[in-house]
């Protein structure tokens, strides 16, 4: 199993080697879904992947963002460079990137984005198709889902330590339609870190857990993952060594068959250089609910060390726990949190500390002492060695003849040629002689293990020895990157791509029969029913009085598509086609026509272009697009869908809230509450924020449990500019069919309502 650590910067890319990485991942300076993060310019990124192949590290760069169609021209020339420097995956979410990629450049290995949204067997054999070396499963996935995408015939990536994102693969929109931040762009403000109120209480109520697991590593293998991905490209450098060097271990123990869960002290070790609310199994390990959700903070829980005893003239007196450290960086927490570094002799576990408190600070008995920052932990992190490469030298040395010196590691062997060595006049060169010149490699990465000396009677001076030495030593290097470096990647003429002109007719999204009704037969439907279990879709579909075309869920198990594609077949005669809820079902076999829903945004024409190549029958214009941007993203009657009214889906949570509040960690497929019309259900509940905006919250009712959609607070309101571009789409969600009759036919919005970016773009 690979060791896939985090680089967000040289310095991190450099302790993650150190800590044993197998490869790193990292962003250049564009197109990176963490652009907060340090990334890489060309001459970093150069340095980083001859630093990496040399220790023979794989190079994985992030390309994956959604990109605008003026952009596609940079992301081109950003390809072009990876492909030179032949790393070792480049990983991709857009689908007009993502056939740029294996057009022009179809020996750079390309790896589906976790945020393509792949979360079956389907969406692994759909990119397989295409080209894709490796896919980045959804966080979501549990150990079948694993299990069957493997099967698929591609490398399986799946993320197994730090931070998660809490919308379901990563796709969201909250940070994007409250500002002009994007998370699909890779600059998420974070707002499912801020608190929220629910039925009254104030929380986190969108802030998950870090995932840990490591001591679940064998199951994961089990299931087909090859690689296990460390989050934290936005984590300091030490983060990155010490997490690196746990699953190091534990890969290396499991490979050897004898793999053994981390002990207390390894546990502590990874909790005290960063946790939230602890850790979570995952949900590959079936982690539900309130065990997926920390509402009581959202920053680093650090480690608890003890309270305070009691406070006199400036100083606080305790009783560490854990061993504290001179120059741990401390948090005490009572009324308000107030952080501190310890200054001081060690004090060990058991015995009385004393803190000296600044002026100013509040601090009472009973008060949590909490070490956010280990200064040994810290200290060792940092000093980690740079990894040696041992290598076997072989000098040959005979009078008139130039010396011979062969460097190997066994595997990468070189042969470099000095100076001619002269017949000896008074003391011959011995094997000692040479082993003191060729073993001092200075700061150089390689460390001599053997050194072997053929010679009789040849005298070589110092300084021709040294210079044969560095001579030998560059050439060996040269040799052993270009041993690990893929071979030079082909560059293709691009591949000619059109857009069919097919008008659309304006389109709705409708949840309930009430709506469908009410829906004027011009337009056309898209039903998006509360409730995907089959036997309520039967009984859903009846009542309706029209045709429609079905939108799938975003996610879902591979069983429920398909029965979805079963059920489709035997609805024909209600069911016009099919409405994909992500990427990943386009590799499915459906019987009935499909388009490309909202759960598949586009932001480009060459995205557009590969879907409608791919089947789609229409698709679904970003709605973080500008107005300028979405008139030449659908110029010529593209089958495009625009936005024109409706709540846009902030995100889709894979936990319930209800349950959460609860307390639940367990039953959530057989949860009832909601269909019971329980007290604690999740029907007609928000999420308020800050300033007081409630944001709806939706269930869909699968048969391996719900989905909530968190929806904006606001409906976005673009029918008069939407019908100026192309097809309108109408998405009702809370409205009735009165409501949604009267706003199709142009009625004025009752209540306040936002443009979206219709005039503000995102960056």
């Amino acid at each position: 199993m690979e060791n896939l650590a985090p680089a967000g910067s040289m310095e991190a890319l450099k302790r993650g080697v150190a800590a044993g990485a197998d490869a790193v991942y990292l962003g250049y300076a564009a197109f990176s879904a963490r652009a907060g993060a340090g990334n890489f310019d060309e001459e970093e990124l150069r340095e980083a992947v001859r630093y990496c192949h040399l220790h023979h590290v794989r190079v994985h760069v992030t390309v994956n963002t959604l990109v605008k169609d003026g952009e596609m021209s940079a992301v081109e020339d950003v390809l072009k460079l990876l492909n030179d420097l032949r790393v070792d995956g480049v990983l991709v979410q857009d689908m007009g990137v993502a056939d740029l990629l294996r057009t022009r450049f179809p020996d750079l290995p390309a790896h589906a984005s976790t945020q393509m949204a792949l979360h079956n067997a389907s969406g692994v054999r759909f990119v397989r198709e295409r080209g894709f070396t490796r896919a980045v499963l959804a966080r979501e996935c549990d150990l079948a889902a694993i299990r069957r995408a493997a099967d698929e015939g591609i490398e399986i990536e799946v993320f197994g330590h730090g931070a998660q994102c809490v919308a379901v693969s990563g796709e969201c929109l909250f940070s994007s339609m409250l500002g002009e931040r994007s998370g699909n762009r890779g600059r998420c403000a974070q707002p499912c870190r801020l608190p929220y109120t629910y039925r009254g209480k104030t929380a986190a109520w969108l802030s998950p857990r870090d995932v840990c697991m490591r001591n679940d590593l064998p199951a994961l293998a089990q299931a087909g993952a090859v690689s296990v991905k460390l989050e934290g490209r936005l984590k300091r450098p030490e983060y990155v060594a010490v997490v690196a060097n746990s699953y190091r271990q534990a890969i290396d123990c499991m490979s050897a068959g004898r793999f053994m869960k981390a002990d207390a002290q390894e546990m502590q070790s990874l909790r005290q250089i960063f946790n939230r609310g602890d850790f979570m199994r995952g949900y590959a390990m079936g982690t539900e609910d309130a065990a997926v959700l920390y509402p009581q903070r959202v920053n680093h829980l650090g480690i608890t060390l003890g309270k305070i005893a009691r406070v006199e003239r400036g100083f606080a007196r305790f009783t560490p726990l854990l061993e504290l450290h001179d120059g741990d960086g401390l948090q005490l927490r009572g009324a308000q949190d107030q952080d501190m570094i310890y200054s001081g002799k060690n004090v060990p576990a058991g015995q009385e500390a004393t803190l000296r408190l600044r002026p100013g600070m509040q601090v009472k008995p009973g008060d949590l002492v909490c070490r956010l920052t280990d200064a040994e932990q810290m200290a060792e992190a940092a000093s980690l060695p740079e990894p040696t490469i041992d290598v076997r030298m072989h000098l040959t040395a005979w009078p008139n003849q130039p010396l011979t010196l062969t460097v190997t590691d066994g595997t990468t062997t070189v042969t470099v040629t000095g100076e001619t060595a002269q017949p000896a006049r008074s003391r011959a060169l011995t094997a000692e002689d040479a082993a003191r010149c060729l073993e001092k490699t200075g700061d150089t990465c390689f460390r001599v293990t053997e050194t072997r000396t053929d010679t009789a009677g040849a005298f070589a001076a110092v300084s021709a020895l040294n210079a044969l030495r560095r001579e030998g030593l560059a050439a060996f290097a040269e040799a052993r990157i270009a041993a690990f470096t893929r071979k030079e990647g082909r560059v293709l003429p691009d591949r000619a791509w059109t857009i069919p002109e097919r008008p659309q007719p304006v389109t709705a999204v409708c949840r309930t029969a009430e709506q469908t009704a009410a829906i004027p037969a011009s337009v056309r439907v898209l039903l998006q029913p509360e409730n995907y279990e089959a036997e309520a879709l039967r009984e859903t579909l009846a009542a309706l009085p029209r045709k429609v075309w079905l939108c799938l869920p975003t996610v879902c198990t591979e069983e429920t598509l398909d029965m979805l594609a079963k059920l489709a077949a035997e609805q024909a005669e209600h069911v016009e086609g099919l409405v994909l809820g992500s990427v990943g079902q386009l590799g499915h076999d459906w019987p009935l026509p499909v388009a490309a829903g909202p759960g598949i945004p586009v932001m480009n024409r060459r995205a557009m272009a590969v879907l409608l190549e791919a089947g789609c029958q229409f698709v679904t214009a970003s709605p973080e697009l500008s107005g300028r941007e979405t008139a030449a993203l659908v110029r010529g009657n593209a089958p495009a869908l625009i936005w024109a009214w409706g709540r846009v889906r902030l995100m889709l949570l894979h936990h319930c809230p209800a349950r959460v509040y609860l307390g639940l960690q367990s039953g959530h497929a057989s949860c009832r509450m909601c269909d019971e019309h329980a007290p604690d259900a999740l029907a007609g509940q928000t999420l308020i924020d800050r300033r007081g905006k409630a944001f709806p919250l939706l269930r869909q009712r699968l048969p391996e449990g719900c989905r909530v959609e968190l929806i904006n607070s606001l409906p976005t309101d673009l029918r008069t500019q939407a019908a100026e571009c192309a097809a309108p789409l109408y998405v009702f969600t809370m409205e009735t069919g009165e409501e949604a009759a009267a706003l199709l036919a142009g009625a004025p919005a009752e209540a306040s309502t936002t443009t979206g970016h219709w005039t503000r773009p995102v960056v």
